[in-house]
């Protein structure tokens, strides 16, 4: 590797995951994420960096422990019509929330993929497309009220989500910086 990128190696073992700062708040953020995962307690969104929200099956906890990893503190909330919407919400800043959506007819996909992986019938009221619908208008007009940014997963990676997030809300990816590296 030396001779391929003319760099000498620092000879250090573990340097590629040095348990510095860095590293600690990046755990930090991911045990968060995880405390904090499908509304499981409200209060976590007071002291949240990102709040996502967003029906069944829009990859709420993946992008949630994909930001953490990027050391933010992330909670989520799952949508669902005439469900309890938190005070909290209403509490925080608008401009750190994030309601996901998706595509009807893709979510009605994607949730009759999920019965058949429980070998449950995929024809199900969780996978029945004027269901999926009115969830979808119940969560367009929940993001609506709040004013958040909004974005469409249907044809989107994790990835692509992620920084999608990152730019609508003016964050830096902190994941790469250390105390050595900010000075």
């Amino acid at each position: 590797v030396a001779r391929r990128t003319g760099v000498a190696p620092s000879r250090e073992p573990g340097a590629l995951h040095h348990l510095n700062e860095n590293y600690f708040k990046r755990i930090k953020a991911m045990e968060f994420a995880v405390m904090y995962d499908d509304g499981k307690d409200p209060r976590g969104f007071l002291e949240a960096d990102v709040v996502l929200l967003g029906v069944s099956r829009t990859s709420k906890t993946p992008l949630s422990l994909f930001l953490a990893n990027k050391n933010l503190k992330v909670a989520n909330l799952p949508l669902v019509p005439q469900a309890h919407i938190p005070k909290q919400l209403w509490e925080i800043d608008p401009k750190k929330i994030v309601g996901l959506t998706n595509d009807p007819n893709v979510l009605n996909s994607i949730r009759k993929e999920r019965m058949r992986s429980y070998g449950l019938n995929p024809d199900s009221a969780y996978s029945d497309i004027e269901k999926i619908k009115a969830e979808l208008t119940f969560a367009n007009d929940l993001y609506e009220k709040l004013g958040c940014v909004v974005i469409n997963v249907a044809s989107l990676s994790i990835e692509e989500t992620a920084s999608m997030i990152l730019n609508a809300l003016n964050l830096e990816d902190h994941s790469y910086y250390t105390s050595e590296t900010k000075d």
